[in-house]
């Protein structure tokens, strides 16, 4: 079985998690901080705006600066994929106003408390208060 170490437990964390475990692997995340999700928790004004509901040529126009960079990403994981998948946790979306994405319940916590349960239910390990300083590797693996 492969195993994949995460290193923090954010939102991009937790959904990497989520992904490889989905996918059989045996799935570790490493987190400095007494619990996952700590900046998630307070996004948005507390509600959590998750995406917002366009394409990806208008996202990227607003974005300041050159934002073309994000092409790639976005493409991979768009506005419309990003949904789908907080759906399927059971986050209740609403758009408002700028096309803003948020959860029904206006409740950063919600989509915190979602992506843990899905932890949980995968069997995700996770490691609280533990800084990564280094990695070491080894013949192309991590030791």
């Amino acid at each position: 079985m492969k195993k994949v170490i995460i290193i923090g437990g954010g939102p991009a964390g937790m959904m990497a998690a989520i992904a490889a475990a989905e996918e059989g692997a045996e799935t570790f995340i490493f987190e400095r901080n007494p619990y996952l999700g700590k900046k998630l928790g307070i996004t948005g004004k507390g509600r959590c705006n998750l995406t917002n509901a366009c394409t990806i040529q208008d996202f990227i126009k607003n974005v300041p600066g050159n934002g073309s960079f994000l092409y790639s990403a976005l493409h991979q994981l768009n506005m419309d994929d990003t949904m789908e998948f907080f759906s399927k946790l059971g986050v209740e979306l609403k758009i408002e106003r700028g096309r803003r994405v948020f959860p029904v319940a206006d409740d950063a916590y919600v989509v915190v408390n979602a992506l843990k349960r899905r932890l949980r239910e995968l069997g995700v390990k996770v490691n609280y208060n533990s800084r990564v300083s280094e990695l070491l590797a080894a013949e192309g693996q991590i030791q």
